[in-house]
């Protein structure tokens, strides 16, 4: 069992560089787009806070990105998990109906499982080779990340099982040290994104 908590910024150094960059950006999408949804709800939405809903096979034309950084344990470990909160708008889109994952074990944890990216800087370019390889043309979402007991997982949401594995097999050759191990299975309510 695992429990979560929203943490501090100044306790997400640990984040690629990369996420750092996106979720300060995404602050100030984030208040234009709070103003927005605020104008094109009607009175009876805003009282009961009534959420317009997604049209669940809609074609996704941009990966809207808003990361939260949470903190919590998995069995007594402590457990960081980054999540695109800004996939709320598009959870459970038909055409993205396969959760895939990609795991591997950190090379140089520390003494609390986390990574330690002064021993291990190729980390950061793992983490951006997968945004790349799997975001770059829509095949695939990047929807969370999760840290705990020396390991790393990507969990993505794709369209082509069979391209997601295409494009792992290369990610493997670049990053044999890391020995990738991935998983796929129907989600098409987006259940592993939205236990988080």
């Amino acid at each position: 069992m695992f429990s979560l908590k929203a943490e501090n910024i100044s306790n997400i150094a640990r984040c690629s560089t990369r996420t750092l960059d996106v979720i300060v950006q995404n602050r100030r999408k984030n208040r234009k787009t709070e103003k927005q949804k605020n104008k094109e709800m009607g009175i009876f939405d805003k009282i009961f806070g009534k959420k317009a809903v997604n049209n669940s096979n809609e074609i996704i034309t941009e990966i809207p990105e808003s990361w939260s950084v949470l903190s919590g344990e998995n069995n007594g470990n402590h457990m960081l998990v980054r999540k695109n909160a800004g996939l709320d708008k598009i959870a459970g889109n038909s055409n993205y109906s396969i959760s895939c994952g990609i795991a591997f074990k950190l090379l140089f944890p520390d003494e609390n499982g986390l990574p330690n990216i002064g021993n291990e800087p190729e980390l950061n370019d793992l983490e951006d080779d997968i945004f790349e390889t799997y975001e770059n043309d829509l095949n695939s979402i990047v929807a969370t990340i999760i840290t705990t007991s020396g390991f790393r997982e990507f969990v993505l949401y794709t369209k082509n099982v069979g391209e997601f594995n295409s494009r792992l097999e290369k990610l493997k050759a670049k990053y044999p040290k890391y020995e990738l191990t991935s998983y796929n299975r129907k989600d098409e309510n987006w259940e592993t994104y939205k236990s988080f």
